[in-house]
C-alpha cells in the first residue's frame, strides 16, 4: 500500500526541510508528491525539487493571487519551466538560429558535449538526441565552410523547435491556475486571463492543469466548458470546497476532483456529501500542505504524510478498506499525471 500527495508545497515548509519532508512521507507510505508551484519562484523550487527526488514531480504556475499583469514575460517563464530549466529565461529561445547558438557551433557543440559545460544537461535533453548532435557534429567537420554553415543553421532552427515543444518529463502539471474570489488580491479580469494562459500552456504539452476555485464556481466552469472538447484538456479541482451540486458539473465536463485534511474537518458537511457522491475512480487525495491540516493534527503544520488522513476519511464514508482507496487514487493519480 502507498500514497500520492497530489499537491504540496514542501518549499513553504517552516518546521521540516525539503529532505527531511520527503524523507518522513516515505516512512509514512507515500510513494510520490506532486509540488506545485504557485509563483514563479517556487515554480523553479518545483523543478530542483523534482531533479533533486526521485520521488517528487513537479507543477509550475502562478496563483490568482499573484496574477496582477500577468502576460507574456510570464508566460515565456512558465513555458521554459515546462522545459525544465530553472533557471533564468534564456530570451533568445524563441529567436530562429540564435537560440542555440554555442550547442551546434562547429566548435560549441563539441565544447559542449565532451562535458566541459552543463548547459545541455540542464536543457533536459534525452541522450538520444545528444547522441545525434553528436553525430552532426562529426558529419559537418567532413564539410566544406560554406556548407557547414547552411547545415549548422538548419540543426540549430530544427534543435530550437524540438525544444520548444518538447516537456521535462517530470512537470506533470500546470497550476495552480483559476480564481480566488474569497481574497481577491488580483483583478479579476488578470485571473481569467491567467487561468486561459496556463489552460493554452498544458495543452500545448498536453499536461493537465491543477485549478484553485475558491468562492468562483461559476466563473471557474464557464471557462472551463470553453475547453472541454481540445483533445489533449485534463483538469482536476484542488482542495475542493463545493458541494454536491458543484462536483457533478464538474464530473460531467471530465474533471477530477481531490480532496484535503478538510473533509476530517467537523463543520465539512457539504464536502462530505460531495466525497460520498464523487466516485473513487474520479478524486485524488492531497495535503495542501503546509496548509490544512487534517483534524487530529490541528495546529500542527502540514506535510505530505499527514495525506493518509485524508484517505481514512474517504474510505470510512464509503465503507472502503485504506487500502482500496490508497490503491484506486494512486492509481486515478499515476495515469492523470502520466506518473511512472
Amino acid at each position: 500500500m502507498y500514497f500520492i500527495d497530489t499537491h504540496a508545497h514542501i518549499d513553504m515548509l517552516k518546521g521540516l526541510t525539503p529532505e527531511e519532508a520527503v524523507a518522513k512521507s516515505e516512512n509514512e507510505g507515500v510513494k510520490y508528491i506532486i509540488n506545485v508551484g504557485s509563483s514563479l519562484d517556487s515554480s523553479k523550487k518545483s523543478i530542483e525539487f523534482a531533479r533533486k527526488f526521485s520521488n517528487v514531480f513537479a507543477s509550475v504556475g502562478v496563483h490568482p493571487h499573484y496574477v496582477s499583469n500577468f502576460g507574456k514575460k510570464e508566460i515565456k517563464i512558465l513555458q521554459s519551466l515546462i522545459q525544465g530549466y530553472s533557471g533564468t529565461v534564456n530570451e533568445n529561445l524563441t529567436t530562429p538560429h540564435a537560440s542555440m547558438r554555442g550547442i551546434l557551433h562547429p566548435h560549441g557543440l563539441g565544447f559542449l558535449l565532451r562535458g566541459r559545460d552543463q548547459r545541455l544537461n540542464s536543457t533536459g535533453l534525452t541522450s538520444h538526441l545528444s547522441d545525434g548532435i553528436q553525430k552532426v557534429y562529426h558529419k559537418q567537420r567532413q564539410m566544406p565552410r560554406e556548407k557547414r554553415l547552411i547545415s549548422s543553421l538548419l540543426k540549430q532552427e530544427a534543435l530550437r523547435r524540438y525544444l520548444v515543444s518538447e516537456r521535462y518529463k517530470k512537470v506533470v502539471a500546470v497550476g495552480e491556475t483559476g480564481f480566488d474570489f474569497y481574497r481577491n488580491l488580483s483583478p479579476r479580469i488578470d485571473m481569467e486571463r491567467a487561468f486561459v494562459s496556463h489552460i493554452e500552456l498544458a495543452i500545448k504539452y498536453d499536461i493537465p492543469v491543477i485549478i484553485h476555485d475558491r468562492d468562483a464556481h461559476k466563473q471557474t466552469l464557464e471557462v472551463v466548458r470553453k475547453y472541454i472538447d481540445q483533445k489533449n484538456f485534463r483538469a482536476v479541482v484542488h482542495c475542493f470546497s463545493g458541494d454536491v451540486n458543484f462536483a457533478m458539473q464538474c464530473l460531467d465536463l471530465g474533471l477530477y476532483i481531490s480532496f484535503t485534511g478538510v473533509i476530517t474537518f467537523p463543520n465539512a458537511r457539504d464536502i462530505l456529501k460531495a466525497v460520498e457522491k464523487v466516485p473513487v475512480e474520479r478524486l485524488f487525495i492531497e495535503t495542501d500542505a503546509p496548509f490544512l491540516a487534517p483534524q487530529a493534527k490541528r495546529g500542527k503544520e502540514n506535510y505530505p504524510g499527514y495525506v493518509r488522513y485524508v484517505a481514512e476519511k474517504i474510505a470510512e464514508i464509503k465503507n472502503l478498506s485504506v487500502e482500496e482507496v490508497a490503491d484506486i487514487t494512486s492509481k486515478n493519480a499515476e495515469r492523470f499525471f502520466s506518473i511512472n
